[in-house]
């Protein structure tokens, strides 16, 4: 969020006519810490891509599949370093 809008939330708060529960309920929530992401294996990673294709997971083209979308962005320009002066 930009600060104006930071700003303008911060006024919009203030305007509230909130009970003491009610203040410590938004606090609670504006001071959450982010949820944490959890990090997967490789072998984690290639199950519940499997799973999710289902019957079509048990063939010789879902593994194809897998290792296809696996190695996707190996050769796309982002992951090479480009000079745009010449």
């Amino acid at each position: 969020m930009t600060t104006f809008a930071l700003n303008n939330l911060w006024t919009y708060l203030q305007g509230l006519s909130l009970s003491k529960n009610e203040r410590e309920w938004l606090a609670n929530k504006l001071i959450m810490p982010k949820e944490k992401t959890t990090e997967f294996s490789a072998e984690e990673r290639k199950a519940e891509f499997l799973k999710m294709a289902g019957i079509w997971s048990e063939t010789e083209e879902g593994e194809e599949y897998y290792q296809m979308m696996k190695h996707r962005n190996d050769g796309r320009p982002f992951n090479r370093e480009i000079n745009l002066d010449d």
